[in-house]
């Protein structure tokens, strides 16, 4: 009879949390089995091609060799159907929109580990139920969208890099146009959002 356990791969750098995380799902959950603990890119993409089964993918987003390399891999598994949770301790809602974006189908941070197990039975079932964690985001781009359409595509090119923190004399460069041009779009999309 074949193995029913769900196979899971940890990703994270962190002798730390790599130790905390798999003993705590081991302990709790006799139906679910870490099969594989990396701590790069080259490593998830190695265990991908030789294991058969992977049920889910827990996927830190800040790995020590290069800044936010996990939002890469997240997209890279995606496009293999590999359902990917990111697993993190930032906060930033940029990151949580960058992973779900790429692919991620929940973003849980780690002081959250006990919600871990439910979060992986839920992605293996299809129930794509989004942690507490990450629902401050996702609420806040959508309304951040919805006040978007109000404006032009250039309005809305200026507005996102003004918000990034560019400045209009930036912009201008980035964008090929003039300083007036940009001030212009500047004022407009203030204008139509109430700012």
């Amino acid at each position: 009879m074949e193995d029913e356990n769900i196979k899971v791969v940890l990703v994270e750098d962190d002798p730390f949390w790599q130790e905390n995380i798999s003993t705590y799902i081991e302990k709790e959950a006799n139906d679910i089995e870490v099969i594989s603990i990396v701590d790069s890119k080259e490593k998830v993409l190695e265990v991908v091609e030789k294991e058969r089964q992977i049920d889910v993918v827990l996927m830190d987003i800040n790995l020590t060799e290069a800044n936010l390399d996990g939002i890469e891999i997240i997209e890279m598994l995606s496009k293999q159907e590999i359902k990917t949770i990111a697993l993190t301790s930032i906060n930033e809602e940029e990151v949580i929109i960058d992973s779900f974006e790429s692919g991620a189908i929940n973003y849980i941070n780690k002081s959250s580990i006990y919600d871990i197990i439910a979060a992986i039975r839920q992605a293996v079932e299809g129930r794509n139920q989004i942690h507490s964690d990450a629902v401050g985001a996702l609420l806040g781009k959508m309304r951040e969208e919805k006040k978007l359409r109000r404006l032009t595509d250039s309005e809305k090119e200026v507005y996102k890099l003004e918000k990034k923190g560019y400045s209009k004399k930036d912009i201008a460069e980035r964008l090929y146009k003039t300083f007036d041009t940009i001030k212009k779009h500047s004022k407009s999309w203030r204008r139509k959002l109430n700012v």
